[in-house]
């Protein structure tokens, strides 16, 4: 999780969320939900996200391979759940990867 700032778009807090299956999603949200984001979601525990929207994901420096992104809103409807799972879901890209470009593409 961090906190990015942009010229075109301001400051945003951005994640990458997983699902059970360990399919990773690029998540964001605007600053003024990031502890409502951070209280119901927090690092190594399942929620549910409701009521998003989605976006094709794309740029050279993408944090999944997933080819849309999440906007998290002030309408959407977060809650913990009682789902345990101790599998370690993160997995970063290569800097090779990032330096030659390979993830500079949009999925179709």
């Amino acid at each position: 999780m961090s906190i990015q700032h942009t010229s075109s778009g301001g400051d945003s807090f951005e994640m990458v969320l997983a699902d059970q299956w360990g399919n990773k999603i690029h998540a964001s949200c605007k600053p003024s939900l990031m502890y409502r984001v951070q209280r119901v979601l927090p690092i190594d525990k399942w929620g549910v996200v409701q009521n998003v929207s989605v976006t094709a994901a794309g740029g050279q420096y993408r944090t999944s391979q997933h080819k849309y992104r999440m906007t998290i809103a002030d309408d959407a409807v977060l809650s913990g759940s009682g789902l345990a799972d101790e599998r370690h879901l993160l997995s970063l890209a290569k800097y090779e990867e990032i330096q030659n470009g390979t993830l500079n593409q949009i999925s179709s």
